[in-house]
C-alpha cells in the first residue's frame, strides 16, 4: 500500500475528459453527430411517432445539397494541407459547424468584393428560400439536434460510467478532484448532484436579484469556498448546455434545464477556441494552472484536434522531467507512444487559419497510452481508494524526491 491521502493524490492529477468520455453513457462523439445530421436530414420528409412532420420538412433538398458541399469542401481541403497523407483524420461536427458560420458570416469577416460572387451554388440556395436564410435555418436545426439528442444520455448508462466516481465521492476523506471538460453535456451533473448534496462546484452560484426571482450566475469564488461539500471542481472549457448570456444584465447564467430554444453559450463549430471573456477565460487559466501543478495529467476520450489544448498540454509536458500524461482511449491515435508523439506532431503541424505558433515536441517517455474504455479506466484507478493513482504518482516524482 502507498500512504498518500487522497486528497494529496487529487491535487497531483488534473483529469481532462474529450467527447469519449460520455460516449459510454450514451452521447455522441462528434464524428458521430455528423454520421447522425446526414440521416437525420434524409428523414426530415417523414412523420415521427406522433405522425407529425418536422418544420424542416420543406428544406430537405436544401439541406442535403449543403451538407454533400460542405462534406466535399472540407475533404478537398484536408487532402490539400496534408497532400502526404501523414494523418488519419474524420471530418467532424465542429468543423461542419465552423464551415456553416463562416457561410452565414462572410460578409463579415471577409471584404464584400472578394465574396459577392463566392459561390453559386452558394447564392442559388440563398434565393431558393425567400421566407427564411436557409443556412441559418441549418444551423438552427443543428443545435436543436445538438441540444435534444446528440447529447442526450441514457441516465442508467450514465449511473454505470461514473459509479467508480460515486464509490471514491462517498469516503469521508475530504479531497478536491479538478476536472475540465470539452463536453457540453450535463452528464456529471445530473449523475453525480442529487437534491440533498451538491458534489460537483461549477462556478456558478444561486444570487438573488429579487424577492421573486433568484437566478444562477457565473461567480469564479465559489471554487474556493472552504466550506462546499463539494469533491469535484468541474471546469467547462467549452461552455454547456444550460449556460446562457442574458443580454440585458450582461450577466452568464445557467439554467436549470438544457436551453432548446436558442444556442446556449457554447463554443461549437468555431476557429476561435477562446473567447475573452469569463468563465471562458477563467477556466482556460486554471487548466494552466492545473496542469502546471500536477504530476499526472489524465486525458480521456480526447481525440488531440484542438490544436490550443495540445499547445497547454505539450507546453507545460516539458516544463518539468517529473510530469506524465495519461491517454486513456480504446482508439487513440496509436498505441505506441513514439508513433503517438508522431501523429500528434503531424496534427499540430497542419496549419489553420488561426494558427501561428503551435507546440509540436512531446516526449514519448512522458506519455503513457492506456488503450481502454473511460469506465475501465474509472474502476482500475479509483478502486482501492485510488491506490493505482497513488503508485503511479510515486513512480513519476521518485527522480524529483532523489534530488531534493
Amino acid at each position: 500500500m502507498v500512504l498518500m491521502s487522497l486528497e494529496n493524490v487529487f491535487k497531483k492529477v488534473t483529469f481532462l475528459l474529450g467527447a469519449g468520455a460520455s460516449v459510454g453513457a450514451g452521447c455522441l462523439s462528434s464524428p458521430s453527430m455528423l454520421i447522425e445530421l446526414k440521416k437525420g436530414i434524409q428523414l426530415l420528409d417523414k412523420p415521427d411517432d406522433n405522425g407529425k412532420y418536422s418544420k424542416y420538412k420543406e428544406l430537405q433538398n436544401q439541406f442535403e445539397e449543403i451538407y454533400n458541399f460542405i462534406v466535399a469542401s472540407l475533404r478537398y481541403q484536408y487532402s490539400l494541407k496534408d497532400s502526404r497523407n501523414t494523418i488519419n483524420y474524420t471530418i467532424n461536427i465542429e468543423d461542419f459547424v465552423m464551415v456553416l458560420k463562416q457561410i452565414i458570416d462572410r460578409e463579415f469577416i471577409v471584404p464584400y468584393p472578394l465574396v459577392g460572387n463566392w459561390n453559386d451554388k452558394i447564392t442559388k440556395w440563398e434565393l431558393s428560400n425567400n421566407e427564411e436564410d436557409v443556412f441559418i435555418a441549418f444551423l438552427n436545426y443543428i443545435i436543436y439536434e445538438l441540444t435534444t439528442s446528440w447529447t442526450d444520455f441514457d441516465v442508467r448508462k450514465g449511473k454505470s460510467l461514473l459509479k467508480p466516481f460515486k464509490d471514491i465521492l462517498n469516503l469521508s476523506e475530504r479531497f478536491k478532484m479538478n476536472i475540465f471538460t470539452l463536453n457540453y453535456d450535463l452528464l456529471f451533473e445530473q449523475i453525480i448532484n442529487n437534491p440533498t448534496e451538491q458534489l460537483i462546484e461549477n462556478g456558478f452560484s444561486k444570487q438573488s436579484v429579487s424577492s421573486e426571482e433568484i437566478i444562477n450566475v457565473w461567480l469564479e469564488g465559489v471554487f474556493n469556498d472552504n466550506n462546499s461539500s463539494a469533491k469535484i471542481n468541474l471546469f467547462k472549457l467549452h461552455g454547456s448546455l444550460n449556460w446562457e448570456y442574458d443580454t440585458e444584465k450582461e450577466l452568464i447564467l445557467e439554467k436549470e434545464e438544457v436551453i432548446k430554444d436558442k444556442e446556449p453559450l457554447i463554443i461549437f463549430g468555431s476557429a476561435n477556441k477562446m473567447l475573452s471573456f469569463d468563465p471562458f477565460l477563467f477556466i482556460l487559466s486554471e487548466f494552466r494552472k492545473k496542469l502546471h501543478d500536477s504530476t499526472i495529467i489524465v486525458v480521456i476520450g480526447y481525440s488531440f484536434h484542438d490544436k490550443y489544448i495540445n499547445n497547454l498540454l505539450i507546453q507545460q509536458l516539458q516544463q518539468s522531467d517529473n510530469k506524465l500524461m495519461i491517454v486513456v482511449d480504446p482508439d487513440p491515435l496509436d498505441k505506441d507512444e513514439k508513433n503517438f508523439v508522431k501523429e500528434l506532431e503531424n496534427i499540430q503541424t497542419l496549419k489553420t487559419i488561426n494558427d501561428l505558433i503551435n507546440f509540436k515536441k512531446a516526449n514519448p517517455e512522458k506519455i503513457r497510452i492506456e488503450p481502454i474504455k473511460a469506465l475501465k479506466f474509472y474502476k482500475d484507478y479509483f478502486g482501492n481508494k485510488a491506490e493505482k493513482l497513488k503508485k503511479i504518482i510515486k513512480e513519476t516524482e521518485k527522480d524529483e524526491i532523489i534530488f531534493k
